[in-house]
């Protein structure tokens, strides 16, 4: 079947699911570098090279584009979790386990670095904290309470505190991104390479498997 066409202002036709991605891609960079409150739908279609009527044709409301920006942004790491989480919770390998969800979500935010920037936004900004909180504590937080949950009660881990652990962490995994300026100036080389990247992640295993369980915190990868 033959896609939609759309003709833009330029009497240029692209496809109608080209346009949707011209406009998440356009949202989610404005998203990223100044949050919710302060991107309007006409800068959003004037970055996405098309016009207001067609950004309100694929998203009806700034709101309902703005969920769509924190589902792909969200959504890996949702899925992620959700392998992980699915994994059981046997002590015998957990560390390897831990080390393959930390790279995939590494290599998430690597690729696309204003997914982290818009994400700690929403750290920061208090106007609309609504969307975010219900795609991030729906998808990710509630399922990883009761993971941790279920690896007390199965002996794995110690007894700790979710919502600490769980907020930690997602900050350390966000800043890393939103920092790359900084972190090249405090360890020479380039912040997003496998190797950094690699350095990254045993940083993370060691600090996550104090908290978890002092005794495989010697543990290497």
């Amino acid at each position: 079947m033959v896609e939609e066409q759309l003709l833009t202002g330029e009497g240029q036709t692209t496809t109608k699911a080209g346009r949707w991605r011209a406009i998440l891609d356009a949202a989610t960079e404005l998203f990223a570098e100044r949050g919710f409150a302060s991107v309007s739908i006409q800068e959003i279609a004037d970055t996405a090279q098309t016009h207001k009527t067609n950004v309100l044709y694929h998203f009806e409301t700034k709101e309902a584009l703005y969920s769509a920006v924190l589902d792909e942004a969200l959504g890996r790491i949702a899925d992620v979790m959700s392998e992980f989480l699915s994994g059981g919770y046997d002590v015998e390998g957990l560390r390897e386990r831990v080390a393959y969800m930390l790279d995939q979500i590494h290599a998430h935010f690597a690729q696309h670095p204003a997914h982290a920037r818009l994400l700690e936004w929403e750290l920061l900004e208090v106007a609309s904290p609504n969307t975010y909180f219900e795609h991030f504590v729906e998808r990710i937080y509630l399922p990883a309470v009761a993971g941790i949950e279920r690896a007390v009660a199965a002996g794995v881990i110690r007894e700790i505190d979710p919502a600490m652990f769980i907020h930690d962490l997602h900050v350390e995994l966000i800043g890393y991104f939103c920092h790359r300026s900084l972190m090249e100036r405090m360890k020479p080389g380039d912040a997003f390479s496998t190797e950094s990247l690699i350095a990254r992640r045993n940083h993370l295993l060691d600090q996550i498997f104090y908290h978890l369980n002092p005794i495989g915190a010697a543990q290497t990868t």
